[in-house]
């Protein structure tokens, strides 16, 4: 017998007994949709173990001892290995007296798919058909002795039926292989008659799979990748941590201060009595929910470790990528009141931007490489995960390896959903029932924050509200909202009809770039001062810089797009916003007298360029009608109306809103549909996205200064590097930076930069061809609406 080997410097017993501690420590004390606890322990252990079977045959052995790595479909493993799965967790089912389907067929994709991504269940069972022969051969090349000496060892660990199949041995596997052949009839019945009715509307199974193969994934690619500097311990965070920040504040006693700690307390108080698992807090604009959100999730966080013994992970979701690393550096401060270290134990920030680091305070002397920590990042493997509603609903509604792994996490978590109006109308049925799952079935808390809260869920849904947010809505008295819309304005019309103040300050929020800087051309030529801009033309360290400018009240008046209306905190006298959906002029409303020191002016005014409103580019009509209908009969809105407002804007949109998006990917996800061709009444799981993109984009480096000249050597560098693994390595300590001086423009722009290593280009020495210093990127030939 000679050793076996999983990796080329780790034995395959040593593999599997690290991934089959990691499965079972991620099913502890955790509740999962669809799963007997025992069964789902029971089937996880043999995912753990088995997984790998096909690892034990002489090709792969050859394989993954040689320099050469030569690939050949005898050396792959994962099929003969789930087949292998899918016995072995029949066996064990069938022997405690239960149905093995659906389970073990869950049991055998998740396998089958623990390096890929996954396929359509009627693919997954027919690409067998041609396999069999393949099969046998890896069947005869297994070293049976050294297989059955590593399940001597883990043994003791496995479910105690799996003792029944020892020792495995040709003619026992060989028998599999050939009866799957008919089994493969049976599954296909099974899933016709199950997933193929129009009645079948449950979403239990897709939850139910997607924990398995999850688990299965994260334990696999974690031992892999950290061996035996895997951490299965937590982390304690005292739960008044908030309460412990605050006291050593010196905030002024202002009314709104004490407006703000009424909001803070009286969450607090409730959120500890309160029953359910769904909750919303729904305050105005500038009441502080950051510190309101983080103190009830930690609150709750510790009532829930009573209850079992375990504490939850707080997963906070914002829309915005400027918001998060905001909130971020304030969960920071507050965190760090504590005694413990912020590391990214405690804390990390995860979106498409980060660069792969990660520190735990266990292991000072070690530093983690750049696989190891994208591991642990993307895994999630922190107290408190801060990110995008892109990863988190795409965690959630995906059929991709790299995404799916972390989908255990909904489980036994505390999903803090900020600026939740943010979720597209089309979607809200869909995530009715992926967030009610969530709750119901994954035992996890789902807290909402919003000003504006949207009709995602029924009345009859057992949703709670922790605070009485009438009361906050009706004691502000910051802004007036004056609705201007009996007529369009043109954008020369509206610069002329507006006051010249020298005792006010002036933000105007447009739908457009385009819109955007031809305001900003008319104002600089009306006004003799300086007239800040904002807006994605710029590269997001150039747009961090001005937003800084801005707070530090260099610009008296602002131009800028939508981008400033969730979460950036600067403060107006009067605000100009373009006609968008109710829920957006809030949003803007909370960049006019945020701090209610002052009268605070909003007017929403009607835009168009002579032929076509800047709104229709970018908002849906419905949303646009509702809103009009609202507001054009008032010459004035008071902040006390905005809440009836809000909630007869939110109410009529679901009733005039199209509901086939969310029916069709909700019916992808009932029937297990994760991938494949689209038909009128389902979508595959995979074709879902948050932010559907009207214009196809590419991104183009700004070279705009001496630090991104040095940023684009560093990339040409690694792109000359000779292998692909390198590359994506090295790019990774650098992408953070390198995102900074990006952005993205329509790929029909007639004045597009040069490719240069397949991403558009603009150098130092053509920044004057490509770029205005004052509003960015020149784009001809297309609106630029983003």
């Amino acid at each position: 017998m000679s050793m076996l080997w999983s990796h080329p410097d780790q034995t395959l017993k040593n593999h599997l007994s690290g991934v089959l501690d990691v499965a079972l420590s991620c099913v502890e004390s955790r509740s999962f949709s669809g799963w007997n606890p025992d069964r789902l322990k029971d089937l996880t252990a043999v995912a753990a173990v088995f997984h790998d079977f096909a690892k034990a045959t002489s090709y792969f052995q050859s394989y993954i001892l040689s320099e050469e790595k030569k690939k050949t479909r005898l050396r792959t493993h994962s099929a003969l290995s789930a087949v292998v799965s899918y016995y072995v967790g029949k066996h064990v089912l069938e022997g405690n007296g239960e149905n093995p389907f659906p389970a073990s067929f869950f049991l055998f994709m998740a396998v089958r798919r623990h390096h890929g991504n996954i396929q359509n269940l009627m693919s997954e069972i027919n690409a067998f058909r041609d396999q069999d022969e393949i099969l046998l051969k890896q069947a005869k090349a297994i070293d049976y002795d050294g297989w059955n000496q590593v399940m001597e060892e883990l043994l003791p660990r496995l479910p105690r039926r799996v003792a029944d199949l020892l020792p495995f041995d040709e003619p026992r596997i060989r028998s599999w292989i050939l009866d799957f052949q008919h089994e493969r009839r049976r599954l296909r019945k099974w899933v016709r008659k199950r997933y193929e009715r129009d009645d079948f509307r449950k979403v239990t199974d897709y939850f139910q799979y997607s924990v398995l193969y999850s688990i299965l994934l994260d334990a696999d690619k974690n031992q892999a990748a950290l061996r035996e500097h895997i951490r299965l311990g937590r982390r304690e965070i005292d739960p008044s941590i908030v309460d412990r920040f605050k006291s050593e504040q010196s905030w002024p006693s202002s009314g709104l201060n004490q407006l703000r700690e009424q909001a803070y307390q009286e969450v607090a108080g409730n959120v500890d009595c309160a029953e359910g698992r769904l909750f919303s807090i729904q305050l105005p604009t500038g009441m502080g929910k950051t510190l309101v959100a983080l103190n009830a999730a930690l609150k709750l966080r510790e009532k829930r470790k009573r209850e079992t013994g375990t504490p939850p992970r707080i997963l906070y979701a914002l829309p915005f990528l400027s918001v998060i690393d905001q909130n971020h550096r304030v969960f920071e401060q507050v965190l760090s009141t504590g005694r413990n270290p912020v590391d990214h134990s405690l804390m990390i920030k995860h979106h498409s931007l980060m660069a792969p680091e990660y520190r735990h305070p266990e292991e000072e002397d070690f530093v983690y490489d750049s696989d190891a920590a994208q591991m642990l990042l993307e895994g999630w493997n922190s107290e408190i995960v801060c990110t995008t509603f892109v990863q988190l609903f795409q965690s959630l509604l995906n059929n991709r390896n790299r995404t799916l792994r972390r989908f255990h996490r909904f489980s036994h978590a505390i999903l803090l959903i900020d600026e939740v109006q943010s979720i597209p109308v089309k979607y809200w049925s869909l995530m009715r029932e992926m967030l009610l799952e969530i709750s119901e079935g994954m035992n996890s808390d789902v807290i909402l924050l919003t000003a504006t809260e949207p009709k995602i869920f029924e009345p009859s849904d057992p949703i709670t509200s922790l605070c009485e947010r009438r009361r906050y809505f009706e004691s502000l008295h910051r802004i007036t909202i004056h609705p201007r819309l009996s007529e369009k304005q043109t954008l020369e019309e509206m610069v002329e009809s507006i006051p010249i103040r020298k005792d006010q300050t002036h933000l105007f929020i447009m739908n457009t770039i385009s819109s955007a800087k031809e305001l900003y051309s008319l104002l600089t030529e009306r006004i003799q001062e300086p007239v800040g801009f904002l807006s994605t033309h710029l590269p997001p360290k150039e747009r961090l810089r001005r937003i800084q400018d801005i707070k530090a009240g260099d610009y008296r008046w602002v131009v800028s797009t939508q981008l400033v209306e969730a979460g950036v905190d600067i403060d107006f006298d009067v605000v100009y916003r373009d006609l968008a959906p109710l829920d957006s002029i809030n949003q803007s409303a909370g960049r006019c007298n945020r701090n209610g020191n002052r009268s605070g002016q909003l007017h929403v005014v009607h835009l168009w360029n002579g032929t076509t409103p800047y709104g229709s580019y970018i908002y849906e009509p419905v949303k646009l009608d509702v809103t009009r209908s609202l507001l054009q009969d008032y010459d004035a809105v008071s902040e006390p109306m905005l809440l009836p407002l809000i909630d007869s804007y939110f109410e009529k949109t679901k009733q005039v809103s199209n509901r086939s998006e969310s029916d069709r990917i909700l019916k992808g996800v009932q029937s297990l549909y994760f991938a494949g061709e689209e038909s009128p009444d389902r979508r595959p799981v995979n074709q879902f996205r948050l932010i559907e993109e009207d214009q196809q984009k590419m991104d183009v480096f700004i070279e705009l200064d001496d630090e991104a000249a040095g940023v684009w050597a560093e990339f040409e560098r690694i792109v000359e590097m000779e292998h692909s693994l390198d590359r994506y390595r090295q790019f990774s300590t650098i992408k953070k930076r390198f995102r900074e001086y990006v952005i993205s423009i329509p790929t029909q722009v007639d004045h597009r930069p040069p490719l240069v290593h397949g991403i558009g280009y603009v150098g130092q020495a053509t920044l004057n061809d490509y770029y205005d210093c004052q509003t960015g990127f020149i784009p001809q030939g297309v609106t630029s609406i983003w």
